[in-house]
């Protein structure tokens, strides 16, 4: 695999081996809010958000060294978060506990909706989140990656050591589900407001 010419990172890359601190530094003011916003969306729990994102920049720090430049520090930082949102989810899930629902916003009434269309961004937001969380986490973690990061599936498959075809068939799968899913809830939902109004 070749390396990547990311001139975005050259000051990063370039305090790699002179100054780790500086290096780290500039990594979470460049890609903290990332970072943070993947987990709470993988996670769905802002306090274990906020561990698993610390864990991944403690990580960071300690693997600088053995940073090959096989993908983006972006894309390196994301499959480190990936990698621990799942170990995270995996031990909630063991220990039994409920699942926080993050970024749950509140509902706007409207007396005459039309399925998809009548949805405003906040509700389209807040039901995007729902059937988000429906998916299986490698599906959401791949999901996430590429529509919230923007991360290319070569980037994905880079910094997660899978293959980007099974990525991108991975994600056609989630998108596919995901279209149906909204499409039920919002005429199934269209439907209780028409019967509620009649």
């Amino acid at each position: 695999m070749a390396f990547l010419d990311d001139r975005a990172d050259a000051d990063v890359v370039a305090l790699l081996e002179r100054d780790r601190r500086g290096a780290l530094r500039l990594m979470m003011e460049r890609y903290g809010q990332a970072v943070y916003r993947f987990c709470c969306r993988m996670l769905r729990d802002t306090t274990l958000a906020d561990d698993v994102h610390q864990q991944v920049f403690l990580e960071a720090y300690r693997d600088m060294r053995n940073f090959t430049r096989r993908s983006t520090v972006r894309s390196w930082l994301l499959g480190i978060a990936r990698h621990r949102a799942i170990d995270a989810a995996k031990r909630r899930a063991r220990r039994g506990v409920r699942e926080v629902e993050f970024d749950e916003l509140p509902e706007v009434s409207d007396p005459t909706p039309l399925a998809v269309e009548s949805l405003d961004d906040r509700q389209l937001r807040s039901l995007l989140g729902e059937v988000l969380d429906t998916l299986s986490e490698p599906a959401r973690a791949a999901v996430l990656l590429r529509y919230q990061q923007g991360l290319s599936f070569e980037e994905i498959a880079g910094s997660c050591g899978e293959d980007a075809a099974v990525l991108r068939m991975r994600v056609s799968r989630a998108l596919r589900r995901l279209r149906v899913e909204i499409e039920a809830r919002t005429t199934a939902a269209s439907r209780r407001r028409v019967h509620a109004a009649a």
